[in-house]
């Protein structure tokens, strides 16, 4: 036998090598195992990181959003207590401009009082076109100025403690003291009224005379039917016609304001 007899052509190993016994012709390292060993998978490094950024971008979001919130909560708190303390700070002006406007209103009114207790008259000047003439009355007093010059009586002037009411459509009104300057002559409205005493049978009727600033007048004290009270007119010759003053109560006011009122006139020419 050859050489090439002497190798086993199903042993890759030669005899006597790896330790077995003979010729077994399984290699010393035992048999061999065609599977390959397993392998772990590993994940693609892309789609982590794409998943890993928008958590992060998500995170920053909501932080912003968050701190947002509690910015805008701390700026509406101050906002609240600063208008809370404006809001206070304006009460506290007003209220202490109201107490002001109050003790100052009521020192105006104590010393208007006053003076009107010391100087209870002011002076009154009349029309210009009727000569400007001028008399005192209570300063106090409501008054109304009528004036027509196409009337009868062209002007009238009416004072009265309470609201003086005028009627256009009455000739005869009426208040507590009254100027009227009329067109007619004096003559007139002496016969006139010395007429009506005497168709009243008024046996309680006055007439005297009475100067005042140098003109001298007729003065009447009578009981008027309409208002049933005792009224008082003086009547006195100026510049072509007949220049009145009045009351309609003579017991009410005749002492008290009616004289002073009269006799404070001053006419002129």
């Amino acid at each position: 036998m050859n050489d090439f007899d002497s190798i086993n052509p199903m042993n890759a190993y030669p005899s006597g090598q790896g330790g077995g016994s003979g010729s077994s012709g399984v290699p010393p390292s035992g048999p061999v195992d065609p599977t390959p060993p397993p392998i772990n998978p590993i994940s693609p490094q892309g789609p982590m990181s794409e998943k890993t950024n928008f958590s992060r971008i998500y995170q920053i979001i909501i932080g912003a959003v968050a701190l947002f919130l509690i910015i805008s909560l701390i700026f509406a708190a101050i906002y609240y207590q600063k208008a809370n303390k404006t809001q206070a700070y304006i009460n506290s002006v007003a209220s202490q401009a109201a107490d002001q406007k109050a003790k100052d209103d009521k020192v105006s009114c104590d010393a208007q009082i006053k003076d009107i207790k010391e100087n209870p008259w002011t002076e009154y000047t009349a029309r210009q076109e009727f000569g400007a003439f001028k008399f005192i009355v209570p300063r106090n007093w409501s008054q109304y100025e009528y004036y027509d010059i196409n009337a009868n009586d062209p002007y009238s002037l009416f004072f009265s403690p309470d609201t003086v009411r005028y009627d256009s459509n009455t000739r005869d009104n009426h208040s507590a003291l009254q100027v009227v300057v009329s067109k007619r002559l004096y003559s007139d409205e002496i016969s006139d009224l010395e007429q009506s005493i005497k168709m009243n049978m008024d046996t309680s009727s006055s007439e005297e005379k009475v100067t005042i600033s140098n003109f001298t007048g007729t003065k009447f004290v009578y009981t008027n039917k309409d208002l049933n009270r005792k009224v008082g007119v003086i009547v006195l010759p100026y510049r072509d016609r007949a220049l009145m003053i009045k009351t309609d109560d003579y017991d009410k006011w005749g002492d008290k304001y009616f004289t002073k009122f009269y006799q404070s006139f001053a006419l002129t020419p």
